[in-house]
């Protein structure tokens, strides 16, 4: 098969950590020619920034090499801003993910009507995602989901020596239960849950250790202003809460992301909306229990002894601040994680793989979508 995809390569965002993946493993596997173009950034400082995907350097050589000069027959495009907007000469598919539903902006329904008369197909990774598609009009018919994978190669479980001297490195004792989170601080992530309910947490586990990923490099956003804010905001900006708040800055490769993942005892993520979540399918493949919210895009892939869900209240056609409008999301009972956070211990050591959750059957799956 011989496809030009149109998406982002060199940066660590979510689209281009998908695209990139599923252009090493098509590579790999030998299953496509690419002929690739590279679509513009939608923040001009991904270009000049250290804000690289963080591939070993084999992978990125091939990554960074493999467009081809070939006579394509399929087209997938895998870039933002969303839109259906484009003429189907060929077997076209487009990815779309969304948290919380298509916004007016984002499309027309006359696009949509006519991309799905001329055969285009969309690639969402999750059943939540494909559930608000379809509330903002996209026809369900043309939707296929086709969940992301995780990297064995750069996501697994490191030896419990090499965790302890890491930990050790980070300052972390025998005793500490480390919670980690590497997301953003945009309101569908429950940031501002999970510090709230952390502190409170802490009052009565005193063993509880909160460590975040500073984005700043790809988002240009202060965590470390908008944890102290949180805390201020609700009178919990004590010295024994602050000290154990640990930011990571600076940009990290995907090595030292799978390094603290190991590090952790929990990955923990109260979001309100998700598309996909793939910190959390990769903190699971290191091993790592996580802790996610129940009902969302993770019930498609989290289970099992490791994975403690998060209750929460489902909300449906509602206006945000701004008059935002969006389609669904769930807020997260903060009482519930606050009752986790008290029972929750070290980590035990248990092999977890991926399973069915790879790029390789992504990109198998994504093949036979596109033929």
């Amino acid at each position: 098969m011989n496809i030009q995809v149109e998406g982002w390569r060199s940066v660590s965002h979510s689209y281009a950590l998908v695209n990139q993946f599923q252009l090493l493993h098509w590579h790999k596997t030998g299953h496509a020619s690419i002929c690739h173009v590279d679509m513009p950034f939608i923040m001009p400082h991904w270009a000049l920034g250290d804000n690289s995907a963080g591939f070993h350097d084999d992978d990125r050589e091939v990554i960074e090499k493999i467009s081809e000069n070939i006579d394509f027959d399929v087209i997938y495009r895998i870039f933002a801003p969303f839109g259906l907007d484009t003429p189907v000469n060929l077997p076209t598919v487009t990815f779309a993910v969304t948290e919380f539903g298509l916004s007016d902006s984002n499309y027309d329904q006359s696009s949509v009507d006519s991309y799905a008369a001329r055969g285009g197909k969309i690639h969402t990774p999750s059943k939540w995602s494909r559930n608000r598609l379809v509330a903002s009009g996209i026809p369900e018919s043309i939707i296929h989901v086709i969940p992301h994978g995780a990297d064995e190669n750069y996501f697994f479980q490191m030896e419990s020596a090499t965790v302890k001297s890491n930990r050790e490195i980070l300052g972390y004792k025998e005793e500490d239960v480390v919670l980690l989170n590497v997301g953003t601080h945009h309101w569908n992530k429950g940031l501002d849950i999970l510090i709230e309910a952390f502190a409170v947490a802490r009052k009565t586990n005193k063993n509880l250790k909160l460590l975040l990923k500073d984005q700043r490099s790809t988002y240009l956003m202060d965590s470390e202003s908008y944890v102290q804010k949180i805390l201020n905001d609700k009178g919990m900006n004590h010295t024994e809460i602050i000290d154990s708040i640990r930011l990571i800055s600076g940009h990290l490769n995907l090595a030292q992301l799978n390094a603290l993942y190991n590090v952790a005892d929990a990955y923990v993520t109260p979001y309100r909306a998700e598309g996909f979540n793939l910190p959390a399918l990769e903190a699971q493949t290191c091993g790592t229990p996580v802790v996610a919210t129940l009902g969302g895009a993770t019930d498609d892939f989290l289970s099992g002894e490791n994975y403690t869900p998060i209750y929460g209240n489902f909300h449906q056609n509602q206006n945000l601040k701004n008059d935002m409008k969006i389609n669904a999301y769930i807020e997260p009972d903060q009482d519930c994680l606050v009752g986790i956070f008290v029972k929750l211990e070290r980590k035990k050591f248990s092999r977890i793989t991926a399973g069915n959750f790879s790029w390789s059957n992504a990109t198998d799956s994504l093949c036979k979508l596109l033929a």
